[in-house]
């Protein structure tokens, strides 16, 4: 099996094919369900050229609409810069550019009286709406019509995985920029062959490399053991050693990486959400949140403190070596691809996805689909 091709991670035209045939009805992580305790209060997600808005009902529903106002396009809501939370008055949306206004369940309910428009059907400009679903406390929302429900992807991988409605916002959501194509940063969580070459020595890693085991379906699942040694960064000898001073038997790292480009992990001091968001041709984001229970005790804040700071320096690398591997693409020709190990299987599922999903440059059907059933191989570990 071989990788995408090369003209894949740098043709312009890819950016508006990837939007339609893999973003559109992907189920994308929004928010948790803390950040929405009222009626009234909405969250933004912007995502491949799309914005969407989920909305909290007086009835306690979430509910989602294409951010755009049904008269002249314009955005209803911006939200916060970081977080992209809003609070919408009486549960309504006004558009900021001529006033037409839409109820919670986005139907168009007035427009100002200045405006007159000769056989109007308000019942036809209603908002158009998204889908919604949540899943243990995190609320996710699909442009169209996913091909399964959320439930049905992630229970098979992660049905042991505990309600985890009870956390809160720990951190304000982070966005770094990369630039590289969301392809290559999105493998570059999956395969962690790269850890002893290019970061041989000071390698920011919390617990054990991690093996993500091949199957079916748009999810994977994998667990992380609490390490034996204490080497590493300052900040990961640190969190090592307060776990240590607790039960270190039952410590461990869980993993499920959803389709196409989100990565979640749950660890003894919270859940971390690091989602890729595709950008222009060679550009993403690294959008990455982080939840946990409320414990405002000294040891819980340091734990917290040193797991952030390892992911900030496990970032800005990532970040170095993704655009130096974006750049040297630019080389190459454009339908020129290259082996994937028999043991990378985390790189090989997402290959297999995209190719299936996307024509690749060139009138190619791109690599071989993975094996449709279980394998029981594990695949190259993912770093923690």
């Amino acid at each position: 099996m071989r990788g995408l091709p090369a003209g894949s991670y740098v043709d312009a035209a890819r950016t508006t094919l990837e939007s339609a045939r893999i973003f559109a009805s992907s189920w994308q992580f929004v928010c948790h369900v803390s950040d929405l305790p009222a009626p009234g209060t909405a969250a933004r997600f912007d995502c491949a050229g799309r914005s969407a808005v989920v909305l909290r009902t007086r009835a306690g529903d979430l509910h989602g609409f294409r951010n755009a106002c049904r008269h002249r396009g314009t955005r209803l809501v911006e939200g916060d810069p970081h977080t992209g939370l809003a609070f919408c008055v009486d549960g309504r949306f006004r558009c900021p550019y001529h006033g037409w206004t839409y109820d919670e369940t986005g139907a168009l309910v007035s427009i100002p009286e200045t405006q007159r428009f000769d056989g109007l059907d308000a019942g036809t400009h209603g908002l158009h709406a998204v889908e919604v679903a949540q899943w243990r406390g995190l609320v996710f929302v699909a442009f169209e019509r996913p091909a399964l429900p959320l439930e049905r992807i992630l229970e098979p991988v992660a049905g042991s995985w505990p309600d985890m409605s009870s956390l809160r916002r720990v951190i304000e959501p982070r966005m770094t920029a990369c630039a590289a194509d969301w392809k290559l940063a999105c493998e570059h969580l999956l395969d962690t062959a790269h850890l002893e070459i290019a970061r041989p020595l000071l390698k920011p890693r919390l617990f054990e490399p991690a093996a993500f085991a091949l199957r079916d379906g748009d999810a994977l699942q994998a667990s992380a053991q609490f390490p034996a040694s204490a080497g590493g960064t300052w900040s990961s000898r640190i969190y090592r050693q307060l776990l240590r001073d607790g039960s270190p038997a039952s410590v461990q790292a869980e993993y499920v990486y959803l389709w196409p480009n989100l990565l979640l992990q749950r660890a003894p001091d919270g859940l971390s959400a690091l989602q890729v968001l595709p950008g222009p041709t060679g550009h993403c984001t690294f959008r990455e949140s982080r939840y946990a229970a409320p414990d405002s005790s000294r040891e819980m804040k340091l734990l917290r403190y040193a797991h952030g700071r390892v992911q900030r320096q496990a970032r800005a690398a990532d970040v170095r070596l993704l655009q130096r591997v974006q750049q040297g693409l630019a080389n190459l020709e454009p339908v020129e691809t290259w082996p994937l190990a028999e043991n990378d299987s985390g790189v090989r599922w997402f290959v297999a996805r995209c190719a299936e999903r996307c024509p690749q440059p060139g009138g190619g059907a791109g690599p071989p689909a993975a094996p449709n059933r279980t394998s029981k191989k594990a695949a190259r570990p993912v770093r923690a």
